[in-house]
């Protein structure tokens, strides 16, 4: 019994102390930590570096865009409307100068205008900080009386169609009165061809027609009878002058004459070195395969497709991938200069059927035995 006990002992002993070992060795821990800690504490701080006032940088961030508001005379506050811009053209006559111009616009009490850009001595751009004042612009009774043509720039007023295979003998006024349209008619114009017998121009049996709104009718009806009615696509214009797309000779700004050919300040030269003045490519400048033109010529499409103005037109172009550029010469063997001459075949059809024949003649050997 007393050496039951003593083991009774001796264990209860042994448990105990594996007990204070393990809180022991967890205080340790403990206090390893905190010491840890304290020192972490207590270490000196790096010496920071002296600012100087001079020396002190700002964080510079992109602002978003401010919008001012305005108070109504109702007290209800308001937020401005997009700016708005008028183009203002005249075929007939030059659009008076910025001082002129500034006196017309404040004596018909046009306010509102922010910028005024002169594209050549026919057109210039308005830009307006409302709608109302551009509206006024174009509503305005005395640049009516002068033929002047004001519109959005983002806004089609007129619309153009043509109808074809109208007859010769008929004037523009005679084919206006025997037209009917839902939409109202304000202009007809006969078409031109080139003549290449005199190398001038004639009456093409194509009327072209000028439709009021943004709207293309598809059938006009002239005495019952319907016609169809295609959208017009309007020609690249180029200029004589310096070659550039998008105006004519008499609306071209610069001075100097430039050849079509290498590109100098000269006339029509006679170099085979050929260098286009928009693309700058190897080719002339009145070449159709021009990327440029061919770039004006598919904004004309679109212009024609959805009515548009050629500036919404610009924002739906896509523009091609690019592809391998080959010998852009091998494109002008067309041309007089780099023509070669291959002799004319003027075989007729029965000609090119008949075919020499060859009797073939097999000589058999007679061997004697």
């Amino acid at each position: 019994m007393t050496n039951e006990l003593h083991s009774l002992q001796i264990d209860e002993g042994s448990d105990e102390n594996v007990m204070l070992e393990e809180i022991n060795e967890f205080n340790n821990n403990n206090n390893s930590s905190l010491l840890f800690e304290r020192m972490e504490n207590n270490r000196a701080e790096k010496r920071g570096r002296v600012i100087d006032d001079e020396e002190v940088w700002t964080e510079v961030g992109r602002k978003g865009k401010v919008i001012a508001l305005g108070t109504s005379p109702n007290g209800i506050t308001r937020i401005p409307e997009e700016q708005v811009e008028v183009s203002m053209t005249c075929k007939s006559e030059k659009l008076p100068k910025q001082i002129a111009l500034a006196r017309i616009l404040k004596h018909e009490n046009i306010l509102d205008i922010i910028r005024i850009k002169y594209i050549n001595s026919y057109k210039v751009m308005l830009k307006f900080s409302n709608n109302d004042s551009a509206e006024k612009l174009i509503q305005c009774q005395y640049f009516i009386d002068k033929e002047y043509r004001c519109q959005k720039a983002y806004e089609v007023g007129v619309s153009y169609g043509v109808i074809r295979n109208i007859d010769l003998d008929m004037n523009e006024s005679d084919i206006l009165q025997c037209l009917e349209s839902a939409i109202p008619i304000l202009g007809v114009k006969r078409l031109k061809r080139r003549n290449f017998e005199n190398g001038g121009f004639e009456d093409s049996e194509c009327v072209r027609l000028c439709f009021k709104g943004s709207s293309l009718p598809p059938y006009i009806y002239t005495y019952g009878t319907r016609i169809k009615v295609d959208a017009f696509v309007f020609p690249v214009t180029q200029c004589s002058k310096c070659w550039r797309f998008g105006h004519n000779y008499k609306e071209c700004s610069q001075n100097k004459i430039v050849c079509p050919k290498c590109g100098q300040n000269h006339n029509n030269c006679e170099s085979t070195n050929f260098k286009c003045v928009n693309c700058k490519g190897r080719h002339m400048a009145l070449s159709k395969i021009c990327p440029i033109y061919k770039k004006e010529r598919k904004i004309r499409e679109l212009m024609a497709e959805f009515n548009c103005t050629y500036k919404r037109a610009l924002t739906m172009y896509v523009q091609p991938s690019p592809q391998h550029e080959g010998n852009q010469d091998d494109s002008f063997l067309d041309y007089t200069l780099h023509r070669t001459t291959q002799p004319e075949n003027n075989l007729t059809y029965a000609e090119v059927l008949k075919t020499t024949t060859e009797i073939n003649v097999e000589k058999t050997y007679r061997y004697a035995r």
